[in-house]
């Protein structure tokens, strides 16, 4: 399950950077510099990404994942 919700918190970041690479990246060294300080939602957050395994964030990740990796 916790590679699952990683899978999915970096399929979010890579979003974010495809929009605004500078801003994406900036928030996931944030999150980074945090390490295991802050609670993994409030991480996920820092860094751009919602933890959760709703259909809404599932399906905005199957839906870059498509748009981009499935040929």
């Amino acid at each position: 399950v916790e590679y699952g919700f990683a899978q999915l918190g970096a399929v979010q970041i890579w979003g974010n950077a495809l929009k605004d690479h500078t801003a994406s990246v900036a928030a996931y060294r944030k999150a980074l510099s945090l390490g295991g300080t802050i609670p993994i939602p409030e991480l996920f957050s820092t860094a751009g990404a919602h933890f959760a395994g709703d259909s809404e964030t599932l399906r905005r990740a199957e839906s870059l994942i498509m748009r981009y990796l499935i040929p």
